[in-house]
């Protein structure tokens, strides 16, 4: 089963109360969902390299 990141969930829940006009698409949200898409982005880099140190680990 596959994990969603805590940045992509907030994004989703985010957007969904965008979308319910509970909250306002504006600039400060714009950049809230910039800023969380940029955290998500360097959580996959992270988890690719944790996967990478630890396959090399398993092969010496």
């Amino acid at each position: 089963m596959a994990r969603t990141s805590l940045p992509s969930v907030l994004q989703l829940a985010l957007k969904e109360h965008v979308m319910a006009a509970d909250i306002h698409d504006d600039e400060e949200m714009r950049t809230i969902m910039r800023k969380l898409s940029a955290l998500d982005n360097k959580l996959d880099e992270i988890k690719a390299q944790v996967m990478i140190n630890r396959a090399q680990r398993r092969s010496t």
